[in-house]
């Protein structure tokens, strides 16, 4: 990318050797010039974010949009938290598309941000308690295989239940026992019904292998009638789990066919 935006002598000291990393925080560029104040470095890469060389990703950080790869280490620079929903179903190779917004579950910390110069948005949702099931792998941190599938039922509108079917049935040797674990830590009837409902349904039509304790670990929470998605349309009613399916089998598992 050639920039016509023109550089000061001490800009151009810092931009020539931070110009091929990925991110530089004020940190970095201290430990390198040290003669320079903190404040002085924060007045340099303000400017080049001004000229367009760099963007600031928050306070004290930038990133450079014609070098940056790694947009899953970003994220979790910005704010801490690990990767999770479409973003690690991605990671685990159980989505076929790219998906250019990457998601991150957090404590408490809420927001959506766009990052410049590049085709990415940021989402980090807060899940309070169920801020677990994480681990470090390839440098970041991401919801484990089965936190993984967990947290997707627990948001389906961030993904859409034929994406979550299928990532199921492509998932090979679930701890189911780990699985459950995650449900353990709330008391929400209506997600064990959907997810009851759901996973029988792939069963029925997929043959895919679920351990019959699986579905009686369900079919134990099941209570009011529910609907399977807030969307209006037909309903289908099922007494086992007490759900009007006002989705379909063709929207939920329609890669099947």
């Amino acid at each position: 990318m050639i920039k016509k935006n023109y550089l000061s002598r001490e800009e151009q000291r810092i931009w020539e050797y931070i110009r091929d990393k990925e991110t530089v925080d004020t940190e970095l560029v201290k430990a390198i010039f040290p003669e320079f104040s903190s404040h002085k470095i924060n007045q340099l890469l303000h400017n080049l974010a001004k000229k367009d060389y760099l963007h600031r990703a928050r306070r004290n950080l930038y990133y450079n949009p014609a070098t940056i790869t790694d947009f899953h280490q970003l994220a979790l620079q910005i704010h801490p938290g690990y990767i999770a929903f479409s973003s690690a179903l991605r990671y685990y190779h159980l989505l076929e598309y790219e998906d250019f917004t990457i998601f991150i579950i957090t404590r408490s910390f809420r927001k959506k941000m766009d990052l410049p110069g590049t085709q990415y948005t940021l989402e980090y949702l807060p899940f309070g308690k169920l801020y677990s099931g994480y681990e470090k792998k390839d440098n970041i941190y991401i919801s484990t295989l089965e936190k993984t599938l967990f947290d997707c039922l627990k948001k389906p509108n961030l993904l859409g239940f034929s994406v979550i079917t299928k990532a199921f049935y492509e998932t090979k040797n679930i701890n189911w026992p780990l699985f459950l674990s995650f449900f353990k830590m709330i008391k929400t009837p209506a997600l064990y019904q959907r997810t009851g409902y759901l996973l029988e349904l792939l069963q029925k039509e997929t043959k895919k292998k679920i351990p019959q304790e699986v579905f009686h670990f369900f079919l134990s929470k099941v209570r009011n009638p529910i609907k399977l998605s807030a969307g209006r349309g037909p309903t289908k009613y099922n007494a086992k789990w007490k759900i009007q399916d006002n989705l379909g089998t063709e929207k939920i598992i329609g890669w099947w066919y």
